[in-house]
């Protein structure tokens, strides 16, 4: 009895539910990110443990990037109160899987580096903005160096 009870105790405790996130698409072999970490080339699939949103983005050469939001739901045997005895008091090795398949749009003739001034423009506006928001006064010059006051000996 001694020994059957440990036994038992760990077998059930590898039978809680195996939650997977899988994600493909076409084509394959596009670089994945999910939240702010690169995982690797598609079809990519990893176990998870918490339900919630993640944000799926995907990189390949040839093609425009694409991000999407996906929400994982969890499951009726994954709720509370009913998880308390799915998961613990009587693990029956529920499997939940999850598929994102997303596709990647071609990119149309000659990719360009995009033009930047715009940007660095409002970047510089936005950076010199006092609590009112941007002013409407030209971007300042670099400023005069302020002397250093002399060593004392």
């Amino acid at each position: 009895m001694r020994v059957l009870l440990p036994v038992l105790l760990a077998a059930c405790a590898g039978c809680a539910a195996q939650r997977t996130l899988t994600v493909v698409s076409d084509p394959p072999g596009a670089t994945l990110r999910i939240d702010d970490r690169v995982v690797g080339p598609t079809p990519y699939t990893e176990h998870f443990s918490d339900y919630g949103t993640r944000r799926i983005t995907l990189y390949k050469a040839g093609f425009r990037s694409r991000s999407e939001v996906v929400t994982l739901n969890a499951p009726w045997y994954a709720r509370f109160p009913i998880d308390i005895f799915s998961e613990i008091v009587f693990p029956l090795g529920w499997k939940d899987p999850h598929v994102v398949k997303l596709g990647l749009e071609p990119v149309k003739g000659e990719v360009t580096m995009p033009d930047l001034s715009p940007v660095l423009e409002r970047a510089e506006a936005l950076r010199l903005a006092g609590p009112d928001g941007p002013s409407q006064l030209p971007p300042r010059t670099n400023p005069k160096p302020v002397p250093h006051p002399p060593e004392k000996p």
